[in-house]
């Protein structure tokens, strides 16, 4: 008989809760407001995500117990499987940031391929609307975009699924199907010989890492705040002491200011450059301060002054060359947001 603990029961409200919210929306705009500080969402799909992942961790974990049939079980096929939660959870910390990485690498090989700046957002329009840059990538959240459009799998139209990325990204990127099921799975079997506060704390983390693997990559909030239970976690030990924390609020305050310096790297205060991929029409720039442009065979590169915040020029960019191109790439102006 299943016995069901406080943690089960919470698991299955997250699930039922997910799904309400996956097929209504009665709490779309209340869980955007109470959601975003953490998971930057534009809309309902990642608080489903979040729900769903923290909900099935929370169900499912005491399947994993080392005294239980599957561990006594994975142990006899190979003892490597026999193991503490400790090293458990450094293996889904080091394969966490193996794909933070390769989601990094991604980035920068499209702005190779491409010949642009790697400070440069990347939108991609056809059939639908996606952008992603270094420090809130979207390459990975492609892949299982693409999953999701082959297999005609229905998603609300409100939910970005990232698809139309899929055309400039390398193949590599569906490595996310192998790596996210034994990040999964490390996940819940460290979650052994923990106190239920450390466990909770630990699913967090690792569901804030899923996300973060999915939509935004390194530099995005979930990502760090993700890395910042996992490490905090990984580093406690007997008897407690607040020392044990220093190493890894080190490691995240290094990221944050590596996310600001890269902002601030990569600013062009002198003009927004636009790098138009295959463009199929006149692009019609009336109303813009138009420094130069310039043709080319398979791209156009247009010059624009600096004179409004560079979120609210790339949404105008977006409107004037939907339908018009492939995509197109828009240097950075951190200085803009202040």
């Amino acid at each position: 008989m299943l016995h069901l603990n406080r943690l089960n029961l919470l698991g299955i409200f997250f699930i039922l809760f997910a799904i309400f919210l996956f097929v209504t929306d009665y709490l779309d705009k209340i869980m955007l407001i109470l959601t975003y500080p953490f998971l930057e969402g534009s809309s309902e799909g990642k608080s489903v995500l979040f729900l769903m992942i923290m909900g099935s961790i929370l169900l499912i974990y005491p399947l994993f117990n080392f005294n239980g049939k599957i561990m006594k079980k994975l142990v006899t096929i190979n003892p490597i499987f026999k193991a503490s939660g400790r090293k458990y959870l450094k293996t889904a910390i080091l394969l966490i940031l193996f794909v933070y990485i390769v989601g990094m690498i991604l980035e920068i090989w499209i702005r190779v391929k491409f010949g642009v700046s790697i400070f440069t957002t990347f939108a991609s329009l056809s059939p639908n609307v996606t952008t992603t840059s270094i420090t809130h990538s979207h390459i990975l959240k492609s892949a299982s975009g693409s999953f999701i459009s082959y297999f005609g799998i229905w998603v609300p139209s409100h939910i970005y699924t990232g698809s139309s990325l899929s055309h400039f990204v390398s193949p590599v990127a569906f490595l996310i199907f192998i790596a996210l099921p034994i990040i999964y799975l490390t996940g819940l079997i460290s979650l052994n010989d923990r106190r239920n506060g450390n466990k909770l704390i630990l699913i967090f983390a690792l569901t804030m890492s899923f996300i973060g693997i999915l939509d935004g990559g390194l530099f995005s909030t979930p990502a760090l705040i993700g890395l910042s239970g996992l490490l905090g976690i990984y580093a406690l030990k007997e008897p407690f002491s607040p020392r044990q924390l220093i190493t890894p609020s080190i490691i995240i305050i290094i990221l944050i200011l590596v996310r600001f310096s890269l902002g601030i790297l990569g600013t062009n205060t002198d003009f927004y450059e636009i790098t138009v991929i295959e463009p199929a029409k006149e692009i019609d720039l009336r109303g813009y301060d138009v420094l130069s442009i310039e043709k080319r065979a398979d791209r156009t590169i247009i010059r624009v002054s600096t004179k409004m915040k560079e979120n609210q020029f790339l949404n105008q960019m977006i409107n004037v060359l939907d339908g018009k191109c492939s995509g197109f790439f828009v240097t950075w102006n951190f200085y803009s947001f202040f």
